[in-house]
């Protein structure tokens, strides 16, 4: 059997040219069979003769059970024809031949299975034979069995296939009352039996047999039209009117497959204009309608599926091709006044665009575009030219393209000024007498000036006791050679203004980042013990990192009044000395977090900080050291206080 496969290579090989795609169809499909078939195999005759070649080279196939569509697929491929079969075709072929021509193969299973041809330029298209439809002939001058009493209005008549037309102008002539029949009924066959019924009751009764709906205008006249008219708009009659260049209707009442009331109409500037009334139509059928309206040459690709309404007036066949397509996954091309419509991932309706972008990087810009923009559409980023490349369906691609245009706009730079202000001061005052024992004699000795702190040995305090003894005043003894005394009186001072002024610049949008800091490396040393008889023992050290930075992340966001928002995030950290000895110094950090807002070039106290210490405190013998003056002689005491002020000021600047 013919592989499947072959559908796919088939089907885009007979999307020719548009301007090669002009219908012939065949003379002849009214008349006798016989006649059918030798016009059929005419005018394949003369495709062979001129683009089709393969129809005139013979084929040798042989199937079994195998689809027609396989079939035809398959002989299309072999002898390089163009050939689209009904996919609705239910047929299968059991057959072999051997040195036959193609187109007697043709003809032959289009006799075999009731087909048709049409040709299209050189395009061979196989679908059902669906045969015209018989039109009866009435003989003339039938006298039909009507009755009518004007005195009373007693109406009678007896109908079996009678014309319609007849039937009106002889009641016309009967009731003196006038019956006229809307456009298209010409041809109609009515039957029905009525007796004895006023007339009007008689002809309504009538027309609802026969599916027709009567008017009753005036007294003086009757108007019969199809039900079928409305089944699209119930509430008004259908019909499609043509206007003339001054305005005036011709064809009126006549019917469109679609249901829907298309008028035309030439304007002043010679081109003619659509007036279309429709309430949830086929969409495949109204671009029928219409195109055949203004005589357009069109070709569908795809088919065209859906409803639609639609309240047009003065609009061109380009305007309304918009309008219907919109929003559904067909275009349209127009090319030497031929119109292609079909899917806008087909071949020939892919459109691509490259889009440029002036004032934004190209890089992540695609994520920014909406998802429903993208539907349908390739998108890859030419970062080299910082461009886009777009393809797919050209109203996607043009709504993409505006988006992008709209987007692409200078982004304003910020510049943001930090100042950072730090101030430390610090007092503090020792006082006091102490005594101590040693395991050893110690010396005098220590500071006098500016501050004192004195260790006085027990040779020196001997020196004194004895001076005081001699002079008779007081003989306090002496001390051991272990004893000794520490004299304080000191008092320190500090002061510290730190200032930084850092600074930094960024786009709207974008977080900027500045780090300044310092790093203390301290050692780590580690001691391994391998077990045995001879221990080894391993020392290794490590130098490790303690970092103190200043850390500033400012994301700014500039509005249309020239509004600064900022998300500030500020870290200050300091190194402290250790608390322990050997031990790796320490950190005081200082934190902001905020999001202000601020005017352009407006500056603002971003945050402060201020920390006031006070001590106090002392050792002395109990209850001496609490009395005024002798406390001095029996205590020590210590006193501290330490101011820190830590100010953060920020103020940003937009430059163009």
């Amino acid at each position: 059997m013919i592989s499947k496969s072959l559908f796919w290579g088939l089907l885009f090989g007979i999307l020719l040219p548009v301007n090669a795609l002009q219908a012939q169809q065949l003379p002849v499909v009214a008349g006798a069979p016989a006649d059918r078939f030798l016009a059929l195999q005419q005018q394949l005759r003369v495709l062979g003769d001129s683009t089709a070649k393969g129809l005139q080279e013979t084929a040798n196939l042989s199937v079994s059970n195998a689809p027609i569509q396989e079939f035809v697929r398959g002989l299309a491929l072999t002898h390089n024809l163009n050939v689209s079969i009904d996919p609705t075709l239910d047929l299968r072929i059991t057959n072999s031949f051997t040195e036959v021509k193609v187109i007697d193969l043709i003809v032959f299973l289009a006799r075999e299975y009731n087909l048709d041809i049409q040709v299209i330029g050189n395009i061979i298209r196989v679908y059902k034979f669906v045969p015209p439809p018989e039109i009866k002939r009435l003989p003339p001058g039938k006298k039909l069995r009507l009755s009518y009493d004007p005195a009373h209005d007693i109406f009678t008549s007896d109908l079996q296939n009678d014309s319609l037309t007849t039937f009106a102008k002889q009641v016309t002539q009967l009731t003196k009352r006038n019956v006229v029949l809307a456009p298209g009924l010409g041809t109609r066959l009515v039957s029905g039996y009525v007796e004895g019924m006023p007339l009007s009751q008689a002809l309504d009764k009538l027309a609802y047999t026969n599916s027709l709906r009567l008017l009753h205008p005036d007294n003086a006249s009757y108007v019969l039209e199809a039900t079928d008219a409305t089944a699209s708009a119930p509430a008004s009659r259908s019909r499609r009117a043509v206007l003339g260049a001054t305005g005036s209707i011709s064809n009126p009442g006549q019917e469109s497959s679609s249901g829907a009331d298309i008028g035309v109409a030439t304007g002043a500037d010679g081109r003619r204009y659509l007036r279309i009334e429709a309430e949830n139509v086929a969409m495949g059928k109204l671009l029928t309608d219409v195109s055949q309206e203004l005589n357009i040459n069109y070709v569908l690709f795809s088919e065209l599926t859906g409803n639609t309404t639609m309240h047009v007036k003065q609009v061109t066949y380009d305007d309304f091709l918009r309008i219907l397509l919109q929003g559904t996954t067909h275009t349209y091309q127009q090319s030497e006044g031929l119109y292609t419509i079909g899917n806008r991932a087909l071949e020939g309706f892919r459109h691509t665009a490259v889009v440029k972008m002036q004032f934004r990087p190209v890089d992540k810009l695609d994520e920014f575009i909406p998802a429903e923009l993208k539907k349908g559409v390739e998108i890859r980023l030419f970062k080299e030219l910082n461009s886009m490349i777009l393809s797919g369906g050209a109203p996607q691609i043009a709504e993409i393209t505006e988006f992008l245009k709209a987007v692409d706009k200078p982004v304003v730079n910020v510049l943001i000024e930090v100042i950072v202000v730090e101030l430390r001061r610090g007092h503090s005052t020792k006082t006091g007498i102490r005594a101590f024992l040693g395991d050893s004699t110690v010396r005098t000795g220590g500071e006098l000036f500016p501050g004192l702190d004195m260790t006085i040995g027990s040779k020196s305090i001997n020196s004194l006791l004895s001076r005081l003894g001699s002079k008779g005043l007081v003989n306090l003894g002496r001390v051991t050679p272990n004893f000794y005394l520490t004299l304080q009186a000191l008092e320190q001072n500090s002061y510290l203004n730190l200032r930084s002024t850092p600074k930094l610049s960024t786009l709207n949008g974008h977080e900027a980042n500045l780090k300044i800091g310092q790093s203390v490396y301290y050692v780590e040393e580690n001691q391994n013990v391998t077990g045995g008889v001879n221990p080894v023992i391993t020392k290794t050290q490590q130098f490790k990192q303690v970092s103190a930075d200043l850390s500033i992340k400012i994301n700014p966001m500039v509005s249309g009044n020239e509004d600064i928002t900022l998300d500030v995030s500020a870290e200050f950290s300091d190194f402290i000395e250790p608390t322990i000895q050997r031990a790796p110094p320490g950190t005081a950090t200082r934190q902001f977090t905020s999001m202000i807002r601020v005017k352009n070039e407006e500056m603002i106290v971003l945050g402060g900080l201020e920390e006031i210490r006070k001590n106090s405190g002392g050792t002395g013998v109990p209850l001496l050291s609490r009395i005024p003056v002798l406390k001095w002689l029996f205590s020590t005491r210590q006193e501290g206080k330490q101011t820190n002020r830590l100010v953060v000021f920020i103020r940003p600047t937009i430059m163009y």
